[in-house]
């Protein structure tokens, strides 16, 4: 028999499904993306000798752990590759952020060789201090839930106009060294390495073909020297350019060597339309589709279900990492943004390595499931509910499950035991998003 949970509805408004509710088929059989990793990027602070969150960062990092990101978009911008000692400055806060902002893409050549680094030609301390007060933490808020982080590093050169690091070996020279640093300082490289944040975003930007082979010869140069890396590009700002860019990259001899994910922002044409077109291109190239960056709130959950089923999405990225959070309650925690609230529990039901697999509802828009086979083997369940009422999920496996409920203004949780028949009965008594997962 079904277990029914709930709190009783006054006017109880039934969904499309009819009088008695509707119904959520689950279907095993049927399995789509693989889940990589829920991203936030980091973020350095106007006063980085004492951010923003200082005051309660221990809770900061348990909280994101809490709520499921385990992937770290970690960023090195052009300007590494200098001898000035103006990131230590800035980091010790001896001139102010637009002081900063006025020099952090100058680069300067380490030399006339690309394949000679002279490691006095760079300055990592601005990557550093992300690792000291990004990475760590979170590794070591993850690793005591059992869970591993994922690090994508992103380059950044927001510079109009040709410079130095656009031919191709100079920039394997300065993706090596990058390596090779964090390799000898931290004792890691990185996961992913995102190949040029928003490429068309600059006057005169990356072109695709000029990407390509930056990641042909930075694959050549990784290699040799004994790593293995995966890229992710285009990661562009508007979405009618990915395909054009994903197209002229994979033109390039070698670039797709090492190509993992197609990456896309949402800030511009983000139609559902582009979304499917670069999700079929990208799955018929054997890469995973990946929306890493919209900002600002705008990432809500109708969003996210659409990266999710119509995009195909094996990874996403919605806010940086202090962003999730608007700052302490008052009674010990932290307050999360308002779409986080709801998008949390679409992180939590499909960590790293969850397999999505079939959902229908028969009450069409109004109730849009999505549902994963997580690594233990267990199933989770995220549902999108426009409007209160009951519904019947049917192909669970018997167990015992814990019911979550978020709306605009409540939230709630409740166990169900889920009997030989695989049906649970929920009551959603407002819109919102409700999940269920075996309870740990």
């Amino acid at each position: 028999m079904a277990a029914v949970l709930g709190l009783a509805v006054a006017g109880y408004l039934a969904w499309a499904g009819g009088s008695h509710g509707a119904e959520i088929r689950l279907d095993p059989s049927v399995s789509y993306q693989t889940m990589t990793g829920w991203e936030a990027s980091t973020d350095l602070p106007d006063t980085p000798q004492r951010p923003e969150w200082a005051a309660y960062e221990q809770a900061l990092f348990e909280t994101v752990a809490d709520i499921g990101i385990d992937r770290l978009r970690l960023e090195v911008r052009s300007g590494a590759e200098t001898r000035s000692d103006a990131p230590n400055r800035f980091l010790a806060g001896q001139f102010d952020y637009e002081a900063w902002r006025a020099l952090r893409y100058d680069a300067a050549n380490d030399n006339d060789d690309p394949f000679s680094i002279d490691p006095a030609g760079f300055n990592f301390a601005e990557l550093d201090w992300h690792v000291e007060h990004f990475v760590l933490p979170l590794r070591a808020a993850l690793k005591a839930r059992g869970r591993p982080l994922v690090i994508n590093l992103c380059y950044v050169s927001f510079r109009d106009g040709p410079f130095f690091q656009m031919d191709p070996e100079e920039y394997a020279e300065f993706v090596l060294a990058t390596y090779q640093h964090l390799d000898r300082r931290w004792g890691f490289v990185p996961d992913l390495w995102e190949v040029v944040l928003e490429p068309d975003l600059p006057k005169n930007g990356w072109t695709g073909a000029q990407m390509g082979a930056a990641m042909a010869a930075a694959s050549r140069r990784l290699r040799d020297a004994g790593y293995r890396p995966g890229f992710a590009a285009p990661s562009v700002t508007n979405l009618a350019n990915a395909l054009p860019y994903a197209r002229d990259i994979a033109a390039v001899p070698g670039a797709t060597e090492y190509w993992r994910e197609l990456s896309y922002h949402r800030y511009r044409r983000a139609s559902s339309s582009r979304v499917a077109a670069v999700a079929e291109y990208a799955l018929a190239q054997g890469l995973k589709p990946a929306m890493l960056e919209w900002w600002f709130g705008r990432a809500d959950t109708d969003v996210l279900y659409e990266d999710l089923t119509v995009g195909m999405n094996s990874s996403w990225q919605g806010r940086t990492l202090p962003g999730l959070v608007k700052g302490p309650d008052g009674k010990g925690g932290l307050r999360l943004q308002p779409e986080v609230r709801f998008n949390r529990l679409y992180f939590t039901a499909a960590p790293a390595g969850s397999v999505r697999i079939g959902a229908q509802s028969d009450a069409g828009r109004t109730l849009a499931p999505v549902a994963f086979r997580r690594p233990g083997g267990d199933i989770a369940v995220v549902v999108k509910a426009s409007r209160r009422g009951t519904v019947t999920l049917r192909g669970l496996p018997p167990g015992t499950y814990r019911l979550t409920r978020v709306g605009d203004k409540a939230e709630d949780s409740a166990q169900v035991t889920v009997g030989g028949d695989g049906a649970a009965v929920v009551e959603m008594p407002f819109a919102g998003v409700f999940s269920l997962m075996v309870k740990s």
